[in-house]
């Protein structure tokens, strides 16, 4: 059995890749999401660090653009230079771990006659039988999560959404379809989307200040989807959001 020591950093990447992508491809995805959240070296440190020719490094980055598993955009630095900057899509092609039966707690599989419980990985305690009486306790269980989870978190995150100025964001907005986005997020990252929302909000306020090129924030469904928030998820703190209307701005 392999370990990682204590306060070793380590690069984690989903199983789902195994036989569906090449060497090459594989070692530049492990090089550049060692950068994260700050993903743009150079094709040039990209190849240093993955021991491969620049060249190489260049087609294999248009190969992982093709597959859908990177996506490159571009920013300008300290020095005024405009360079790629890189989101790793790879966690998109995932499938999500499947639902056990709802006759199974905590690896127990519960006798709904009411004998003594079937141990599964294990498990010897008696969980106790099903109630007859609400069949679909499941269902209603998650039912009422749903309508926490939107209440607690889509909501306002969608309010803070709609309040960016219209000089910062395109004007059409599909709450249905950003709430079916929202829903797809597990549940860690649902709690935190506002919180990365008010990050991405004073990072771009800030680039708008300093007069340099800030992208609109899109239809909110999209900036779900896209991952757009995914960069703050580590770093992302609680701090009021406020909007000032920035000077010598081109909006």
């Amino acid at each position: 059995m392999s370990f990682i020591p204590e306060n070793t950093p380590f690069i984690a990447l989903p199983t789902a890749l195994k036989g569906k992508v090449t060497p090459n491809q594989l070692s530049v995805i492990w090089v550049l999401q060692s950068y994260y959240p700050n993903i743009w070296p150079s094709y040039q440190t990209i190849a240093k660090d993955a021991k491969m020719s620049r060249r190489t490094v260049i087609r294999t980055v248009n190969e992982l653009l093709d597959l859908k598993l990177l996506q490159k955009q571009y920013r300008t630095d300290e020095n005024n230079q405009r360079t790629n900057c890189y989101r790793v899509t790879i966690w998109q092609h995932c499938k999500p771990t499947p639902v056990l039966n709802p006759s199974i707690q905590r690896g127990c599989l519960i006798d709904t006659g009411g004998s003594a419980t079937q141990s599964l990985g294990g498990c010897q305690n008696d969980t106790g039988v099903v109630s007859e009486s609400h069949p679909n306790y499941n269902n209603l269980t998650k039912t009422r999560l749903t309508i926490k989870l939107i209440s607690t978190f889509f909501e306002p995150f969608w309010e803070s959404y709609r309040k960016i100025p219209t000089s910062m964001r395109v004007v059409s907005q599909s709450k249905k379809l950003a709430k079916a986005e929202f829903m797809k997020l597990s549940r860690k990252t649902q709690e935190r989307l506002l919180q990365c929302l008010e990050a991405d909000i004073r990072a771009r306020s800030k680039q708008l200040k300093n007069d340099n090129f800030t992208p609109l924030f899109p239809d909110c469904f999209r900036y779900i989807k896209n991952g757009q928030f995914e960069q703050y998820l580590l770093t992302a703190v609680k701090k009021p959001t406020t909007f000032k209307k920035h000077k010598n701005t081109p909006f």
